[in-house]
């Protein structure tokens, strides 16, 4: 599997009142991992390429605490469709335990609407591409 490796440093702002993150954070920790998998594939044109999230999912599994050791997320790409792609993420604790599943589908879009995703783009994608 090409699994892209990304590490996320919690900030004591993360936590709720339980002490451990929010739940709302685990979508901050997966946009910084997007954005530094998409810097891993060396797609120098990815902050020009409009696009817009139209689906997250989260499966929580065990709550994270702070610590000032970094998350792993995993990250990478399972579907490349006409106009959208899918990211699967696995977010990881300090230790290495399972915390949070996650996917996210992108839709490449110009004047309000979808558009096929760049020929560029799409190759970057499919070289990280792995099939379930």
């Amino acid at each position: 599997m090409t699994v892209l490796i990304t590490q996320v440093y919690r900030r004591f702002s993360d936590l709720d009142p339980l002490g451990h993150v929010n739940n709302v954070v685990f979508l901050d920790y997966l946009q910084e991992a997007r954005l530094r998998a998409f810097l891993q594939i060396d797609y120098d044109e990815i902050l020009k390429l409009s696009q817009v999230m139209v689906h997250q999912s989260i499966d929580f599994r065990r709550p994270i605490f702070y610590s000032t050791e970094p998350l792993t997320i995993e990250t990478w790409v399972n579907v490349v469709g006409n106009t959208s792609y899918r990211m699967k993420y696995r977010i990881l604790s300090e230790v290495g335990d399972l915390a949070a599943e996650a996917e996210s589908i992108m839709v490449c879009f110009d004047n309000d609407k979808a558009i096929p995703i760049p020929d560029k783009f799409r190759r970057a994608l499919e070289g990280i591409l792995e099939v379930e």
